[in-house]
């Protein structure tokens, strides 16, 4: 069963309902037939009030399915319950939803309970019957909201009292609000002495799959980078020319710990980083990022490993929007100590941290292997 009974009223019914036939048994014994007859009408109301205590809900299905639906913040959205009945039919019913206010409703009758938001909804649904409630949202903050607890009270057609029935199995729709993206810019510029896919006039390495022309053959040139069609088609031979490529790639690494919590100005600094990595999408970048939150796993903190476009953008995000301020931390310098030990480290390294003398035992030797730069503050205030 989907749904747990609360049937307080019910089993009061019942015992009103047995009152009622004693009471009509003696009325036949004394011969009382107008009382019999008034007694039988009220049982029979009570009775059928009973019954329908009984079975309703029996039939109801709630469609459970696994949905993320991510969402910009401020942007809307929504939450989408999908009923099925085939039991007895459910009039005027009050349906009860609990979720986190990373969302919050477009309309008025919600109340909240501390990071809770509860909200009630009208729901009928007659038998065999498929009901859509749509909830219209807005998301108002970073992080994820999930629906927590649903309830449905439904009151009975003939008389006083209701039935309350509470949603026993996980709730698995979720709602994942990223966090602002600002337009915040930073300095950077691709390496020269390294192959990569960075298009660059005066670099030394060239891409064979990015070919962009041709032009007349001099002995200088490879035998394999004559074109042989366009040879062919122009009667002197013809040599390929290809994009020059150069390396560019960005590793960021942030810090959130402030002792044994995380730091206070958290949502200033995700929304910094979160618009680097709108510029680095825009841009074709491709970055990875480290945070020094506790993580299961062969890595014991965040990260995300180097890659570009679309998909990367949306785990750099998805990553940003988990990060609570209840998760555990670890020392930055021992994320470091991980990432020079297991990591390969990219041209351009930016440490995002608010006291640079955390990282100083490890600056100077990643300034030999990498292009390190610190971003101190939530402005992003660079220093070499």
């Amino acid at each position: 069963m989907m749904w747990t009974r609360h049937d307080d009223h019910a089993k009061n019914t019942k015992w009103i309902f047995g009152f009622l036939l004693m009471f009509l048994f003696l009325s036949l014994v004394f011969l009382q037939f107008t009382a019999a007859a008034v007694i039988a009408f009220i049982a029979a109301i009570v009775g059928l009030q009973w019954l329908y205590f009984t079975k309703v809900g029996t039939g109801l299905e709630f469609k459970n399915d696994k949905t993320r639906k991510r969402v910009l913040n401020g942007s809307e959205t929504s939450w989408d319950l999908v009923f099925a009945n085939k039991g007895l039919p459910i009039w005027g019913g009050n349906l009860k939803i609990w979720f986190s206010d990373a969302v919050q409703p477009k309309s008025d009758g919600l109340v909240n309970y501390g990071e809770l938001v509860e909200m009630d909804l009208p729901l009928t649904v007659g038998h065999n019957e498929t009901v859509v409630l749509n909830v219209p949202l807005i998301a108002k903050q970073r992080g994820l909201a999930r629906l927590k607890k649903m309830e449905l009270s439904v009151p009975h057609p003939f008389g006083e009292g209701n039935i309350v029935l509470e949603y026993k199995l996980m709730i698995l729709q979720e709602q994942l609000v990223y966090p602002k993206l600002g337009k915040n810019r930073f300095h950077y510029a691709p390496s020269h002495q390294r192959p990569g896919q960075f298009n660059l006039k005066h670099s030394l390495f060239e891409d064979p799959f990015q070919p962009i022309g041709t032009r007349d053959y001099v002995p200088s040139d490879q035998f394999n980078q004559i074109h042989w069609k366009a040879s062919a088609r122009m009667q002197t031979y013809q040599t390929r020319i290809v994009e020059r490529v150069a390396n560019e790639s960005i590793l960021f690494v942030m810090n959130v710990a402030s002792h044994y919590a995380t730091i206070t100005n958290l949502e200033e600094r995700i929304e910094e980083v979160a618009s680097y990595i709108e510029h680095c999408y825009r841009e074709g970048i491709p970055y990875s990022l480290a945070i020094n939150i506790r993580s299961a796993g062969k890595t014991p903190y965040l990260y995300l490993a180097s890659g570009e476009g679309q998909t990367q953008r949306q785990k750099a995000l998805d990553v940003l929007s988990l990060i609570s301020k209840n998760h555990s931390t670890m020392p930055f310098r021992s994320m470091l100590a991980h990432l020079d030990i297991h990591t390969e480290l990219p041209f351009t390294t930016y440490f995002l941290l608010e006291d640079p003398t955390d990282a100083m035992e490890f600056a100077s030797r990643w300034s030999k292997r990498t292009d390190l730069k610190m971003l101190n503050g939530a402005k992003g205030s660079e220093s070499a």
